[in-house]
């Protein structure tokens, strides 16, 4: 997954956060929060990407 893709999955899980709870009238916590939980999943995806890298390298050796 490239780094866009991971950003543009990370923004969007920030607006769809952050209109959900500005439509329930919290509209400071909701731009934080969905700032804050959008920043997360981006780097949640990114330390997934490294992990799945890291045993793809490890069965490799240890195959080979």
């Amino acid at each position: 997954m490239k780094p866009w893709h991971r950003a543009l999955v990370g923004a969007f899980f920030a607006v769809v956060f952050a209109t959900s709870s500005i439509l329930r009238d919290a509209v400071a916590p909701g731009l934080v929060g969905g700032a804050l939980g959008g920043v997360l999943v981006y780097l949640v995806l990114l330390r997934v990407e490294q992990h799945n890298a890291a045993v793809r390298r490890r069965r490799e050796r240890e195959q080979g």
